[in-house]
């Protein structure tokens, strides 16, 4: 009897860590991922990505501190403005993704953090670009998104592969061009002094 219950104990125990170290790396939508800084992928050295999504199917966010090599005008067809496009990550690069701070212009978006929204109304966003009624200080338009499925972030995450940080106002990192640096002050000793190195570390 007394061993049963010892079982019973260490099964409870274990199960309770396991929960609880998924719960320390459960992110939402607004919240940051840094890559690790020795992160060997192309698409994702060095990024930033906003999370849009993180839940029972998976997850997915934005990549915010990668401008690609086109403006809205060149990679877009009919009338846009010359403004940034960023890789916003490498599902479905052909297709236009944004996040906003103006709900008033263009409803029906997802919140992502403080005043911050993911998508909304398409021909809303139009009319309110075409008519100068938002800046490129409001919207951020990206080609792609990153995505993972069920349980693979939090696999990535285990390995190390990504630095998960909390949400923060918009006005502080919105315009920030070194914002994977400004995210790694937060981060452990033994981590930053990855980040001025070179993403190759060979190189050196």
């Amino acid at each position: 009897v007394v061993e049963d219950s010892l079982r019973v104990f260490f099964a409870v125990v274990v199960q309770r860590h396991i929960c609880a170290k998924l719960v320390r790396m459960q992110g939402k939508p607004g919240d940051f991922l840094a890559a690790h800084p020795l992160l060997d992928d192309e698409n994702f050295a060095r990024s930033v990505v906003l999370l849009t999504q993180w839940d029972a199917d998976g997850a997915a966010g934005l990549i915010v501190n990668r401008l690609s090599d086109y403006t809205l005008d060149q990679a877009l067809q009919g009338e846009w403005p010359s403004w940034p496009l960023y890789f916003g990550g490498p599902v479905q690069t052909d297709s236009l993704f944004f996040i906003h701070c103006r709900p008033d212009l263009i409803a029906h978006g997802s919140p992502v953090g403080s005043n911050l929204f993911f998508g909304g109304d398409f021909e809303a966003m139009r009319y309110a670009v075409a008519n100068s009624l938002i800046s490129p200080d409001e919207i951020r338009f990206t080609a792609g998104y990153a995505g993972w499925t069920v349980g693979q972030l939090e696999a990535e995450l285990d390995e190390a592969s990504w630095v998960l940080q909390p949400s923060r106002p918009s006005e502080e990192w919105w315009s920030n061009e070194a914002l994977y640096q400004s995210l790694a002050k937060d981060w452990p000793d033994d981590l930053k002094l990855w980040v001025n190195n070179p993403e190759v570390p060979y190189w050196n």
